[in-house]
């Protein structure tokens, strides 16, 4: 497997990319909604079905890793599985898939009521490559506090991306659950 590939973004389409890497250019669909140019590096995905090559390419090995968690599910291909990821980010799916939301699963064209229901009933609780120490930590320290162990999660995720100093991060996620209250 392909984990990953560094190149200079030189053509950017809705839901695909070339990308140059050592004067090759190789085509890589990714999420819609990713936002990328110049030089990157993606967290691939390779498969070859009937045939044709596709090369997936996505931001974090997170989202690498969910899309191949979405796309164990059966029903649930490359196709779907990219539609999520182009609508929503990671953290908004699998929160969905943790608080049972039908509603926004099915909000994906091509995902109906019955596949939303699948997909949590498949990955409900099996989505543990988000947490590290820190946010362990973080979420304990919320959890202390009183704030709910999902929701204390689910932004602890979130605030690691803006400092990784764990006081900073307490104090930003107290900021972020006092304004979704």
């Amino acid at each position: 497997m392909i984990d990953f590939i560094q190149g200079k973004v030189i053509y950017k389409d809705k839901n695909k990319i070339v990308l140059e890497h050592n004067n090759i250019g190789i085509s890589v669909f990714i999420p819609e909604n990713l936002n990328i140019e110049g030089k990157v590096k993606l967290y691939t995905y390779f498969v070859i079905k009937d045939d044709e090559p596709k090369l997936y390419g996505f931001k974090t090995r997170e989202d690498r890793d969910l899309f191949l968690k979405l796309i164990s599910v059966s029903g649930i291909g490359e196709k779907h599985a990219m539609a999520l990821l182009s609508q929503f980010s990671s953290e908004e799916i699998i929160e969905a898939i943790e608080n049972s939301d039908i509603s926004l699963l099915s909000s994906v064209t091509g995902i109906g009521q019955k596949t939303a229901k699948r997909i949590i009933f498949e990955l409900k609780g099996k989505i543990d490559f988000y947490t590290n120490e820190l946010i362990e930590d973080i979420t304990d320290a919320l959890v202390s506090l009183g704030y709910d162990r999902k929701k204390s999660l689910t932004t602890a995720i979130e605030v690691i991306k803006e400092t990784k100093n764990i006081e900073e991060a307490i104090k930003l996620a107290l900021q972020k659950l006092s304004e979704k209250r």
